[in-house]
């Protein structure tokens, strides 16, 4: 072995993985850079990766979907296919729009049932039509990803394939896969490229990168907007508005378009897969002023630091509402991951309590408050007790905390620690 090669590997296995950049970048041998990182990727599990080597061992198709660079492609390379098309590859797209029986003519020509991997399908939604008569023939089992379902739904007459392929959503790193400091979380987010690159200022880069290829590839090629201006205006309001209460009239002051426009720019990062929706919670019978608008949650949080323009050391205040939007992300991949039949509200009363978080599954009700504290006070559980007496299927309340250890402030009432997320949900939810 070469000695920078050799070097390289000693630096991978102890970690240090800006040294790594140094050696190679100082050598000039950025392929090597670049393949180091592919292959320290994979030293981390996903945790999808089990649930979808049991359904494609069951015969199942799937449909992953996921933001741009999560690790879609990363975790499929894990899996061994007889067939791999990028649509991403312009070459290759090009070949099936001019042919759009091409797939069926190249399975056909196999002897056996063969698995298949389509990369980047929603470019060509059509496929689909072809994709079902493959599985109903038994002739092939699909794995297809893709990043965006905006064009997809503009296909409203396209067969999807309904009862044939089980649905999957890859979201970056969760703590669970990858445990880094709260800070950097924080600052740097959880896409996995970044995630594992330990210089700040080479993440900040690549982070820019990201963004400007999502207004470029995802906006301006995929959407017909006729200035991409406003919308990218539009994107630092909704960023600097992440986690809280969205307030369509506000940006649409502040950026002259119509609310209904700002409600369209929005739906446009649902399709994208760049924004989560959590709807409030509106059951009760008694509280006539439940807040009615919805949160929206950026999936992750360097990609929000980055369009929301702000430095990425932040004062208490604003560490403390990013903490919440950091717990929502890590709920709603837990609830992909582990309980696909639950769902993430939020609770308000605009003249009385609040709940930051609230889950609902197999017809109970989790209400959770989040706070940036290492001991929180019985007084942190107040909201949480009211939600509990309103609600006879919410029967216990979280605090989740940094607190290095767990304890109560109630009967009722637990406190954890942020990094026991997982294990709590997993006990509350049997």
């Amino acid at each position: 072995m070469l000695p920078h090669i050799r070097a390289g590997f000693v630096l991978l296995n102890g970690g240090h993985w800006s040294g790594i950049y140094r050696l190679c970048h100082a050598i000039e041998y950025i392929d090597i850079y670049i393949n180091f990182r592919r292959i320290f990727i994979y030293m981390y599990n996903r945790l999808l990766l089990d649930q979808i080597k049991k359904q494609l061992k069951l015969g199942k198709s799937l449909f992953l979907i996921g933001p741009r660079q999560v690790g879609k492609t990363t975790l499929c390379h894990q899996i061994k296919f007889d067939v791999v098309i990028n649509l991403a590859v312009v070459s290759e797209k090009l070949k099936i729009e001019k042919d759009p029986t091409y797939i069926e003519k190249l399975i056909n020509s196999q002897k056996k049932k063969v698995l298949v991997y389509i990369d980047e399908v929603q470019k060509i939604p059509e496929l689909f039509d072809s994709i079902q008569t493959l599985i109903d023939q038994k002739k092939a089992q699909f794995v297809l990803t893709g990043s965006s379902v905006r064009k997809l739904k503009k296909h409203s007459d396209l067969n999807l394939a309904p009862g044939r392929i089980i649905n999957f959503r890859l979201d970056p790193f969760c703590l669970s896969e990858k445990n880094d400091e709260l800070d950097q979380i924080l600052a740097y987010g959880q896409l996995p490229r970044i995630a594992i690159e330990e210089d700040t200022e080479q993440k900040d880069l690549e982070l820019r990168s990201y963004v400007e290829n999502y207004i470029e590839e995802e906006i301006r090629k995929e959407t017909r907007l006729r200035s991409i201006a406003p919308f990218a205006r539009f994107l630092e309001l909704a960023a600097l508005q992440s986690g809280q209460i969205s307030n369509f009239s506000e940006i649409s002051k502040e950026l002259g378009p119509t609310v209904v426009t700002v409600q369209n720019y929005f739906q446009i990062l649902e399709d994208t897969l760049f924004v989560e929706r959590i709807d409030p919670y509106l059951k009760n019978a008694s509280r006539k002023k439940l807040t009615k608008s919805s949160r929206y949650l950026f999936f992750d949080l360097g990609v929000r630091r980055i369009l929301a323009q702000e430095a990425s050391r932040f004062n208490p205040s604003r560490k403390g509402q990013l903490f919440e939007h950091f717990i929502g992300n890590e709920i709603i991949k837990w609830i992909r991951l582990k309980k696909r039949n639950a769902k993430l509200y939020y609770w308000r009363d605009s003249d009385g309590p609040e709940i930051d978080w609230l889950i609902e599954c197999d017809g109970q009700l989790l209400p959770i408050e989040v706070k940036m504290q290492t001991s929180p006070s019985q007084q942190a559980a107040k909201h949480l007790l009211v939600f509990i007496n309103e609600y006879k299927n919410a029967r216990r309340g979280l605090i989740v905390s940094t607190s290095e250890i767990d304890f109560k402030v109630h009967d009722n009432v637990d406190v954890i620690s942020y990094l026991n997320l997982f294990e709590y949900l997993d006990r509350w939810a049997k």
